[in-house]
């Protein structure tokens, strides 16, 4: 029988589960009882089962005593992915158990965006920020700027936008680096546009490639998954660390 090409596959489900039970693993330290509080209300208001939501916190309870014994044990951030990829893996019926499901509860394996690829991710990153970089330097040109040296100058991008991109899907990035490429196109153009010719070209674009995205994906780019590992164009980065650095 074919798939449903809306539903992630049995490779994008692990990703999910390891994905869930880092979520897990790092909000529990706070609390196991108001880590079921903040929960537990929200899957009864979605229709689960009392079994379902029994099995879920056993899940979550068992998934940070292995993180917390493989920290223990000096293992890095992919290296703790790896052990639970082998551990998932050794478990195909929770894929079939999640299929079941799912007629039950619409959603549960809807495609949200790829968090687990962090070797497409950083690519992607850094394709993006090279992208920028250049488009960046093209209209220090067309507007009569000063054009900076790659030697003296390191292009930043804003932290609100660097941020978003360390958080964000292969899908989303993937639009993002269209938009880039875009705005590079522009400013290179042999003819001189101006201001006011720009921004609807710029605006237009954008809601194309929206509106690309949707007809592809079936959901919102905002409405991707955030990703529980962030990616910067330095490479993957531990997750408490990055977030006690961008939000102390």
């Amino acid at each position: 029988m074919e798939e449903d090409a809306t539903l992630v596959t049995r490779e994008q489900y692990l990703e999910m589960l390891i994905d869930a039970s880092c979520w897990d693993a790092s909000e529990m330290e706070s609390g196991f009882t108001s880590w079921c509080e903040r929960h537990v209300p929200t899957w009864r208001k979605q229709g689960y089962d009392e079994t379902w939501i029994r099995q879920r916190i056993e899940t979550a309870q068992s998934t940070r005593g292995l993180h917390r014994k493989l920290k223990e044990q000096g293992f890095a951030m992919l290296e703790i992915r790896d052990e639970l990829r082998k551990t998932y893996a050794a478990h195909p019926e929770l894929y079939e158990l999640a299929r079941a499901r799912e007629h039950l509860h619409p959603g549960l394996l809807r495609y949200r965006g790829n968090t687990g690829d962090l070797r497409q991710r950083y690519t992607l990153r850094v394709m993006i920020y090279e992208t920028e970089k250049l488009a960046y330097e093209k209209f220090c040109r067309w507007s009569g700027l000063p054009v900076p040296s790659p030697e003296s100058v390191f292009f930043e991008q804003p932290d609100q936008v660097r941020v978003v991109r360390d958080l964000s899907t292969v899908e989303e990035l993937e639009l993002m680096l269209a938009m880039s490429r875009y705005a590079l196109q522009l400013f290179a153009a042999p003819e001189n546009l101006t201001t006011d010719q720009l921004a609807p070209l710029m605006e237009a674009h954008g809601k194309q490639l929206r509106a690309t995205f949707i007809a592809k994906h079936g959901y919102r780019p905002e409405d991707s998954t955030t990703p529980y590992v962030p990616v910067t164009i330095d490479g993957p980065q531990d997750h408490d660390a990055y977030y006690a650095k961008e939000y102390p």
